[in-house]
């Protein structure tokens, strides 16, 4: 029958003292993982996993931070929104002004009065141009916002119809000089028959000229402008017609407003903003001191509005692309938030699992070794290598 002795214990302690060793290093690092919730906690854990994550999660803060961009335009978009729209009213009230001075029972004191508050509602114009700001960038006074060159154009806003057909304007087109203001025409009795009397109202200067009469059915230039008229008959006396003109304006070539609102290079957005200042809506020199120039002002008025309205629109439409382009973000950085945690966290259970097993692992070793230490000092032999 063979002996248990003192080496039989030693060896036996050798063997246990070195995977516990090892079983002490994954302790340590399944406690660790239990702590912070992670597998990967270091290059040492999983060197090409923790790569591959820490890609991931730069690639998601990217996203992250786009749409922290895109959401500081879409503020600045509502800002210009706002301004806007105090503009817009602005001309609203504008045009009931050059409305109450197409009267010709004024008098001149009840006209400076209406020029006076037109001139104070052009200055706020000018004003919520200049204030309408995001973070000290201006967005509304053409700093920013590049804009289309515009062909000269002209509108006929009234047009009598003529008892022979037609109607008084048959057509009017503007050459690219020519020069912006109101052209109204009035069927008159003429030396010959009915004619057509011809005035213009200029923008600029507030002055009106009259062209004197001419013949039915003649086309002939205003300014610039080309007009055509029907032939009114001894019934359309009286009957009258409204040409808008508006000059060629040369646009802008501000620059855009970029921001980066994906996670690469070159992700980013142009946006526009409109200078909406009263040079650029052409109302700087309403003039309200007669009927005409009052006629004038109102045609100056709508086409200011129609282009506030118009810009309104665009701002609107930027701030739904970007609003998308939140979304999009939002989604991708989930995705790639997803993807990481998969790579770096720990399962719970399998963490719990481990955690178990390599205890009962470490109690089985240290039982070995306090039988061989108690039974034989083996461990302070082992510790003490004085002795």
């Amino acid at each position: 029958m063979s002996s248990f002795g003192v080496g039989s214990l030693t060896n036996q302690a050798n063997q246990v003292l070195t995977p516990l060793q090892e079983i002490q290093k994954e302790l340590l690092s399944a406690y660790t993982s239990a702590s912070t919730g992670k597998r990967v906690n270091s290059a040492a854990d999983d060197p090409s996993g923790l790569a591959i994550a820490t890609a991931l999660q730069v690639q998601s803060a990217s996203f992250d931070q786009g749409s922290q961009n895109a959401l500081d335009a879409n503020d600045a978009l509502g800002i210009a929104q706002g301004a806007l729209a105090t503009t817009t009213s602005a001309l609203q009230s504008l045009r009931g002004l050059a409305v109450s001075a197409s009267n010709d029972l004024l008098s001149p004191s009840d006209r400076q009065d209406l020029q006076s508050v037109a001139n104070q509602l052009v200055d706020q114009i000018n004003t919520d141009a200049q204030n309408a700001t995001y973070n000290g960038v201006p967005l509304l006074n053409g700093t920013y916002g590049s804009a289309p060159a515009t062909p000269a154009n002209a509108v006929v806003t009234a047009n009598a119809a003529l008892t022979g057909g037609g109607n008084l304007v048959a057509s009017a087109t503007s050459a690219a000089g020519a020069q912006a203001g109101t052209i109204q025409l009035s069927v008159v009795n003429g030396s010959s028959g009915p004619a057509v009397n011809v005035t213009f109202t200029a923008t600029a200067t507030g002055q009106t000229t009259n062209l004197g009469q001419q013949a039915a059915g003649s086309t002939f230039a205003v300014n610039g402008t080309t007009v055509s008229v029907g032939t009114p008959g001894a019934q359309d006396v009286g009957t009258t017609a409204t040409v808008q003109v508006q000059a060629a304006a040369a646009g802008s070539t501000a620059p855009n407003l970029t921001v980066q609102t994906g996670a690469n290079e070159g992700a980013t957005t142009s946006v526009t903003t409109p200078n909406a200042s009263s040079n650029a809506l052409f109302v700087q020199n309403i003039d309200l001191s007669s009927g005409a120039s009052a006629q004038n002002a109102i045609g100056q008025i709508d086409q200011a509005i129609a282009a506030t309205v118009s810009a309104g629109a665009t701002l609107g439409a930027q701030q739904v692309a970007i609003q998308h382009q939140i979304g999009s973000n939002n989604t991708a950085s989930n995705a790639l938030t997803a993807s990481a945690a998969g790579i770096v966290d720990a399962s719970a259970g399998q963490t719990a699992s481990e955690l178990y097993q390599l205890i009962t692992q470490q109690q089985i070793s240290l039982l070995t070794l306090q039988n061989a230490n108690s039974q034989y000092g083996f461990l302070n032999r082992f510790l003490n290598t004085a002795v």
